[in-house]
């Protein structure tokens, strides 16, 4: 125990912390005990109170219940008579104040009370039959004893208890006594609570509830009086013996018996004090080690003082510098020098002197700078200076401390002084070097095992690393992976048998970035012969090599899709029927044009059709393979040539290899294209063309690929076509309908007809405008052939204005009819005539000129313009509507126009397609679509028109279906202007 009690006392920390807990835990045992007899006298201060209290409300209750054994003699005695009760009741009130009611129930009936007023709704009641009372009633009866009710609601009002006392009339013949009934005693709970003031409890910080224990086990108690819906479960309960029961005073603090800033008041105290007398150890126990340590460190500082001493003349016989002392006036006290034989040989030959005495003039300049210098800073470094031996020129380099000195000793100089002479000579031929070596070449210098020990600036910023990153690496550090190993065994080699090598090299940039250069490699030897270095002086050659890939790239590359252009793609084609065995070999050559891509310019502008452009090349080359070719021919065209393959075991198998490219392709360029950042779908049209040997040249096959194109945009675009030689003879006949189509519109070839529009009680409210071409030779030609045709060439343009404007002119004639003055003039517009600048204006212009009602003219555009730039055609419906037009939506649901883009539209009028309404009679899922139509039309407020309706049982089913206007072969074909005559009903 005493050697425990010695380590604690050479540990202040420990010691201190034992004594904190130590006292920590008395003075802990110590304040429970405290807290605990004070949590008790409060418990026993609330027990006190309790039971003055009870004993108070159970003196009232007896007192007032006592009124039951006189009103019950009263009664035995003189039940015979009737009027006896209300005065002798009268005298008991005065006596019992408190009782509220007195009552008599015969039988168990109430038969009289007293006071009658305010108690009369009591009269009649029967107590022995009541659900609430009659278990009580009964009891009472049976024990023949005195029972306290309630508490209870009063029938005459109010909350109460009830004291009964069943009354027995005595028998004179010997039989026990006979039941008469009971007295009533009727007692308010706020009067009996009167007596007792429970507001002081609450004063005195206690809550309080007063409840009657319920004889049943599984019951809880009834609450009398309380004041807090919640009691604490810290409580007194004091009980109450009543007649037939028992009640309880409950009391619980307010909060806690004690307070809880009490108890935390009490725990802090006990910590404080604890804590205080444990720092109270700690720092007596540190004072007493402290002083026993301070006597070791002095004598271990005088052991050090010792050694250092030691050291320190060791330290200065062994070094190689010269080591001066000199007094505060600059004479030399004491020295050092390894050159004693170099200094007049003389052993004490500097002491004594002032150092003016054995310096030059401008050395003595130097020493009186830094001494002036280390006078102020207390040091000073890096000086150099020469001493002159003979005719030889010594440089040393100094370095000077000065130290204030006290009262009774003067400040001194310490001088170090190292001779410099070799390195000075070195540093000049570095500086030398360093000039050489910072050129715009760039230097690499490695050692014998190939690492990096130098480069220059240039090699930094041609590289892009420090030096500090490539120091001890080996030059692979920037090679690019590009040459193979056998590359760098036969460079090495080279530069073993003859010391140098030359040539050009791609090596990587710190970026990833690949560029040339030009490297030379030498080797360094020592005097033996043995290889110590390797230097290594490198070009950028990268500014040559991209002009040699821009004359090349000018030459046969794209500028915009960096893909190989015409002139590249004609030399290929030659070259593989040229250079290339092709007897058993084909290849083939695909011809993309690119649908509607003008749209793309005019309507979005030639920098996103350039983007567009570029996304598209990308796709090509993602759906081809390495070895096929993909070129940018011109504008929106692009041409892929096929690597070739053996046909000699199946000669399908290059038409089988073309189709699939191309279906790769479709397939690449009908997912959406991202075009400032929205999304625009696009197609192609794809010729294929197959050659081979016999092929006659690169210009004959693109013409082949071409053809096949263009039939496959005569197919309604979207579509590949391999060539075949009657192509030539559609081109021809393009031709020719070119030639005719624009002499038809000089010499007004084109007719209107009119097809009827009726309501569905076949009254006619329009007409539609279609466009017809009489040939004066080969008679009418329809519109399925000229229509796609004049889209195709933009001949629609002054088609659709002749259109427009001749189908006003008519309704103005007929607007002069009183029979046709109300039909309305429907008239198609493509879509390239609506996406035109000025379209409006025309539109503005033709109804000046012909000064019909806009209100009777409807323009119908078709739902796939839906999809095209829906700012613009928002703002020109807009415009339109502002001229007084109405607009109709034709081919509804063919398109892919979003619900919520259509309700923005000022349209009047949907048009169901032809191919919805003939398909009305195949099944109830087709019918289903045309009435999702009519439905959509009518709850967004537009007018619906079903074309193409031939049968009667169409017309019936769409007329039941809520159409509004038919069109169709069953109602009236189209007819021209001179055969056409106004029907009111058709049967």
């Amino acid at each position: 125990m005493h050697r425990l009690f010695q380590n604690m006392m050479a540990r202040p920390k420990h010691a201190s912390i034992f004594a904190f807990l130590l006292v920590l835990f008395m003075f802990s045992l110590a304040t429970t005990k405290i807290i605990h007899q004070q949590h008790e006298t409060k418990k026993t201060l609330a027990l006190s109170l309790a039971q003055s209290n009870a004993l108070l409300l159970k003196t009232a209750l007896d007192k007032n219940l006592s009124a039951n054994y006189t009103l019950a003699a009263a009664a035995g005695r003189d039940h015979v008579h009737e009027n006896w009760f209300p005065a002798f009741a009268a005298r008991l009130k005065k006596e019992y104040p408190d009782v509220s009611a007195f009552a008599l129930s015969p039988d168990g009936v109430v038969r009289q009370v007293f006071p009658y007023k305010s108690n009369e709704a009591a009269i009649g009641f029967d107590q022995l039959a009541d659900l609430a009372q009659g278990s009580e009633t009964l009891k009472a009866k049976e024990d023949g004893r005195l029972t306290l009710a309630g508490p209870m609601e009063l029938v005459q009002g109010g909350q109460g208890v009830i004291g009964r006392l069943p009354v027995y009339l005595p028998r004179y013949d010997g039989r026990e006594a006979a039941f008469w009934g009971f007295t009533n005693v009727v007692i308010h709970v706020d009067t009996l609570l009167h007596y007792v003031n429970f507001a002081d409890l609450n004063k005195s910080g206690f809550d309080y509830q007063l409840v009657k224990v319920s004889q049943e086990k599984d019951q809880p108690a009834t609450v009398i009086s309380t004041s807090s819906e919640r009691i604490s479960k810290q409580q007194v309960a004091v009980s109450i013996s009543v007649p037939n029961g028992e009640w309880q005073l409950i009391l619980s603090p307010q909060g806690f018996w004690l307070s809880p800033w009490i108890i935390l008041g009490d725990a802090l105290i006990v910590l404080l004090i604890s804590f205080l007398i444990g720092r109270l150890v700690f720092m007596a126990l540190t004072l007493r080690a402290g002083k026993a340590d301070l006597e070791r460190q002095v004598e271990r500082r005088t052991e050090q003082l010792s050694n250092s001493n030691r050291r320190m003349k060791a330290v200065l016989s062994a070094l190689p510098d010269s080591f001066y002392e000199a007094d505060d006036n600059g004479v030399v006290t004491s020295y050092h020098s390894p050159r004693m034989d170099e200094w007049l040989q003389a052993k004490n030959w500097p002491l004594g002197k002032h150092f003016s005495e054995l310096l030059g003039p401008e050395t003595v300049a130097i020493f009186e700078r830094v001494m002036a210098e280390a006078k102020i800073k207390g040091f000073s470094n890096g000086h150099e200076y020469y001493y002159d031996f003979g005719e030889h020129r010594r440089w040393f380099e100094m370095s000077m401390t000065y130290t204030y000195g006290s009262e009774e000793q003067n400040g001194f100089y310490i001088l170090l002084s190292r001779e410099i002479t070799e390195r000075k000579a070195v540093e000049s031929e570095l500086r030398i070097a360093a000039t050489a070596f910072q050129t715009q070449d760039g230097i690499l210098i490695s050692d014998a095992e190939n690492k990096i020990i130098r480069v220059n600036s240039a090699f930094e910023s041609i590289t892009g690393y420090q030096e500090a990153e490539v120091l001890g690496e080996s030059p692979s550090v920037i090679s690019s992976g590009r040459h193979p190993k056998a590359f760098y065994r036969e460079m090495f080699q080279r530069i073993q048998e003859y010391g140098s090598w030359e040539g050009e090299v791609w090596n990587r940039r710190k970026n990833g970035e690949i560029f040339p250069e030009w490297l030379s490699i030498s080797v360094v030897k020592d005097d033996e012969g043995k290889l110590t270095h390797y230097v290594a002086t490198f070009k950028d050659i990268s500014e040559s090599k991209a002009n040699e890939r821009r004359i090349n790239q000018l030459n046969y590359y794209d500028s915009l899709t960096r893909l190989p252009n015409r002139r590249m793609l004609c030399e290929e084609i030659d070259y593989l029927l040229t250079h290339i065995d092709l007897k058993c070999r084909r290849s083939a050559v695909l011809f993309i044009d690119l649908d509607h891509f003008k749209d793309v310019n005019d309507l979005k502008g030639h920098h996103l059709g350039d983007i567009l452009l570029q996304q598209v090349a990308s796709r090509l080359m993602d759906a081809t393979r390495s070895g096929d070719s993909v070129a940018r021919f011109s504008g929106d065209e692009f041409v892929v040539v096929l690597e070739d393959v053996d046909i000699s075991e199946n000669s399908d198998r290059i038409a089988y290899r073309a189709k699939h490219v191309a279906n790769k392709v479709m397939a690449a360029l009908r997912q959406a294209f991202e075009l400032n950042e929205q999304p625009y779908a696009l197609t192609a049209s794809i010729g294929i063309a197959i050659f081979g040997q016999d092929a006659i040249g690169s210009d004959e096959i693109i013409k082949q690929a071409e053809m096949a194109m263009y039939e496959a945009k005569g197919h309604g675009r979207n579509h590949v076509c391999f060539y075949a030689p009657q192509m030539h003879e559609k081109i021809l006949e393009r031709v020719t309908l070119d030639t005719s189509f624009r002499l038809a519109l000089q010499r007004e070839e084109f007719v209107l007809y009119y097809q009827p529009q009726w309501d569905g009680e076949r009254n006619m409210v329009g007409v539609e405008a279609l466009v017809r071409w009489i040939h004066p030779t080969k008679g009418m030609i329809s519109p399925g052939v000229f229509i796609p045709f004049a889209e195709e060439s933009k001949l629609i343009l002054p088609l659709g204005r002749w259109v427009m404007k001749n189908a006003m002119v008519q309704l103005a004639k007929w607007q002069e009819n009183p029979s046709l003055s109300h039909l309305v003039m429907s008239i198609n517009v493509s879509v390239l005539q609506f996406t035109t600048v000025d379209f409006v204006s025309e539109v503005e212009e033709a109804l000046r000129q012909t000064g019909v009602n806009p209100a009777q003219v409807q323009l119908e555009l078709t739902e796939s313009m839906l999809v095209r730039d829906q700012l613009d055609i928002i703002q020109k419906m807009q415009a339109l509507k502002t001229l007084g037009v109405l607009i109709s939506l034709d081919d509804f649901g063919t398109g892919y126009s979003s619900l919520s883009y259509l309700q923005q539209l000022p349209i009047d009028q949907l048009k169901i397609d032809q191919s919805f309404t003939r398909a009305i009679e195949e099944s109830d899922k087709q019918a289903s679509l045309a009435a999702s139509i009519i439905g959509l039309g009518q709850n967004l407020g537009m007018e619906v028109i079903a074309e193409g309706v031939e049968t009667q049982a169409q017309f019936e089913w769409l007329k039941n279906h809520g159409c509004n206007l038919y069109q169709g072969f069953l109602l009236g074909r189209p007819q021209p202007s001179n055969e056409f005559v106004r029907t009111e009903e058709i049967d």
